[in-house]
């Protein structure tokens, strides 16, 4: 299979420092333009009135000055090195001047302008062409086709973009496909207050990925978070390992990422039930979520979660204490609370000690505590110095209504203060827009999250605590057995070269087998009296089902006897089926003989399965089997290959978890042999790229510690 060159990305391939694309001391506008609206005037004045420290080369071979700076004609008039170059040039410009740039030394390049794959045809060739020369001179790309750059850092002040003016400085950095969109949250993140440390539009992902993007951001130290809107991603492992560096270690990172778009590629043709159901959304949740992404739906929910990320306290459990003037507003944030996972603390005796003496005794002393509507900012203060003390609360929600004796802005400096002396995560609900507009900037201004509504704020907080937990949890390799690879890659070999690309049940059986999957008793027979000694053998009762390279659906042939319980009905059963098969398929049907397999007791059905997606890799689908597969939809997906700790974590994502569990008296399933199964497929289709899609189903799971059974299989390989 062939990789991109965009997947290959620039820090993959080890050739390129990011940093200079962020910090240049020199920048080449290539198309620079004394047209006021156009996209290369744009660009000039945002340098120029940004305030970038570095030295603005515009070339324009028809100007002799923009804004102070003189021009040249074009890049080999510059007498000095060039850490990056701006293009705003037509499309077919763009390779001869990245060549000619490049022999000078260039590195770095943002390619504004569109007219590349995006347009089809003549621009699909025009980026590959531009690619190749982004492998051979070791460059990063950004772009083409996208917005631009931004480093807010006082020592750099560049906005190489032609948005409109430089946003505010602040902890969070923000990547993003779209460059349209990228103006509209640039604005909207400014009107609520918000800042950036770093902004990349990558548009069509030429020679740098949104994986070298996420490294660099999270390199940078002025970066808290990473915000990112993603379409597409490039390379789902590349991915998933990118992420999982920058959110564990010493010092993890968030990312929170809008993800458009849906994985229809292959759904529509695919021959699996793995296959049918890997075109849902469900797909990229789990690959976000498998690589400590936190996914969010709007752009609202984007920037909420992101504010509550500019405080870097983590959590230390779910154990939330809740301050409130007002009961209504408290039992909305407690009904939040609940809802998102979360727990309302349960207070020390201290505590409550400590309330019951400073607070009135109208106050409600419980978690939500209610310091009643009259509450000034000392009421709030004695509440906030108890609750925050309390080593049962991990982290705690301020809810403040505008009443008339209530000084929002004196309150929210009490805020401020309890946040710097506690070392906990601390949200301010200050509730409404005009009357609590001075405490809302008063509290974003000290690094406190600030929400309008409890939900908000609530769900916010739950993200957090959700991160927390990521970043504890210990990060485990993939898990390795020791197999017949070999094997399997010339049983595959040999049914290609025979012209099969669906490997019928014995073939998939044998593939599973040398994996070390446990598979059901079998044995092929030829033969009536082959068929009553595999009977005999394996020990009644059995299944006997049809076996050729092309027949699939053996039911609908007459092709399966269940419950065959004695050596003389395997007899009679071997010749019925055949006989059957040759009537409804033709007599000359390829017949390879009858499958003899033990008739497994009752016990949960589940399917295994995977579906290679072309951009993402291998998935690997989990959930009930049988007839409930297509009927209930309930299954969980990953990319293999797996760590060990993600399989129990598929396990797990379902909605039917809990009848694995013991339901009703019913013995719990054995988990532990269904994750081993998991680990074992996540093996075979990363070491076997042609496995195109399979199924697993059933697999047969019996109660804790009586393992599982492989009772019936499908392959189907790519051609």
């Amino acid at each position: 299979m062939t990789r991109t060159i965009a997947a290959e990305t620039a820090v993959e391939r080890g050739t390129v420092d990011l940093e200079a694309l962020f910090a240049p001391h020199s920048i080449a506008v290539v198309g620079a333009s004394r047209t006021v609206g156009s996209v290369g005037n744009a660009i000039i004045t945002n340098l120029v009135h940004g305030g970038f420290t570095g030295v603005i080369y515009p070339v324009n071979p028809k100007a002799k000055s923009i804004l102070g700076n003189r021009c040249v004609p074009n890049p080999a008039a510059i007498d000095d090195h060039v850490d990056l170059a701006v293009l705003v040039i037509p499309a077919p410009l763009v390779q001869g001047v990245v060549e000619d740039c490049a022999s000078r030394g260039t590195k770095h390049f943002v390619v504004i302008s569109a007219g590349f794959k995006e347009v089809g045809g003549e621009g699909v060739a025009r980026e590959q062409n531009l690619q190749a020369v982004a492998r051979q001179h070791g460059l990063t790309i950004v772009g083409p086709n996208c917005l631009g750059v931004i480093n807010t850092a006082p020592t750099v002040a560049m906005n190489a973009t032609f948005g409109r003016g430089m946003p505010n400085a602040g902890p969070f950095g923000l990547i993003s496909q779209s460059g349209a969109l990228c103006t509209a949250l640039l604005d909207y993140a400014k009107g609520i207050g918000i800042g950036f440390s770093r902004f990349v539009s990558f548009g069509n992902k030429v020679a740098v990925s949104e994986n070298d993007l996420l490294l660099a951001l999270a390199a940078d130290p002025l970066t808290k978070a990473i915000l990112m809107y993603v379409e597409e991603l490039s390379h789902g492992q590349a991915f998933i390992d990118t992420c999982q560096k920058i959110t564990h270690g010493s010092n993890p990172k968030p990312i929170i990422a809008i993800k458009t778009g849906r994985t229809q590629e292959g759904a529509a043709a695919a021959a699996s039930h793995t296959g049918s159901l890997a075109g849902s959304d469900e797909v990229y949740d789990a690959v976000l979520a498998q690589a400590g992404v936190m996914r969010v739906d709007s752009v609202k929910e984007l920037f909420d979660c992101a504010e509550v990320f500019g405080d870097p306290a983590l959590p230390q459990g779910r154990r939330t204490g809740i301050v409130t003037n007002a009961g209504g507003p408290g039992i909305m944030a407690t009904d939040a609370c609940i809802r998102n996972g979360m727990h309302l603390a349960k207070f020390q005796e201290y505590t409550l000690k400590s309330l019951r003496y400073q607070l009135p005794a109208t106050a409600s002393l419980k978690n939500p505590v209610d310091v009643i509507g009259d509450a000034k900012h000392d009421r709030y203060r004695a509440a906030l110095d108890a609750v925050s003390s309390d080593e049962g609360v991990d982290q705690l929600m301020v809810i403040v209504t505008p009443q008339t004796m209530t000084d929002v802005t004196a309150i929210a400096e009490v805020i401020r203060e309890a946040k710097g002396f506690c070392g906990k995560p601390i949200v301010g609900c200050l509730m409404g827009l005009v009357d609590v507009s001075a405490g809302v900037q008063l509290l974003r201004k000290s690094g406190v999250p600030a929400y309008a509504f409890p939900e908000d704020g609530m769900k916010a907080m739950a993200a957090k605590c959700r991160f927390a937990e990521w970043t504890r949890q210990p990060t485990l390799a993939a898990k390795h057995f020791d197999v017949q690879r070999d094997a399997v890659a010339t049983l595959l070999d040999e049914e290609l070269a025979a012209g099969r690309t669906t490997l019928v049940e014995l073939k998939a059986l044998e593939v599973f087998r040398h994996y070390g999957f446990p598979i059901v008793p079998y044995a092929l027979a030829q033969s009536a009296d082959e068929a009553a000694k595999a009977a005999a053998k394996i020990g009644c009762p059995v299944v006997l089902k049809i076996s050729g390279p092309k027949i699939l659906h053996k039911t609908d042939v007459g092709g399966v006897r269940l419950n065959v319980t004695d050596e003389q009905s395997a007899r009679v059963a071997y010749d019925e089926i055949v006989a059957s098969v040759k009537s409804k398929m033709g007599a000359d049907t390829e017949i390879w003989g009858v499958l003899v397999q033990k008739m497994l007791p009752k016990g949960k059905e589940i399917i295994l399965g995977m579906s290679r997606d072309p951009r993402l890799g291998p998935l690997l689908m989990f959930g009930l089997g049988g007839i409930y597969t297509e009927a209930l939809k309930d299954v969980s997906f990953r990319l293999a290959p797996l760590r060990e700790n993600v399989a129990l974590e598929m396990i797990m994502d379902i909605r039917a978890h809990k009848l694995l569990r013991g339901f009703r008296g019913e013995p719990p399933a054995d988990v532990a042999a269904i994750a081993d199964c998991l680990l074992r497929l996540s093996q075979l289709v990363t070491d076997h790229p042609r496995i195109k899609e399979l199924d697993i189903n059933p697999l047969m799971v019996y109660a804790t510690g009586q393992g599982a059974m492989v009772a019936d299989a499908r392959l189907i390989l790519t051609p």
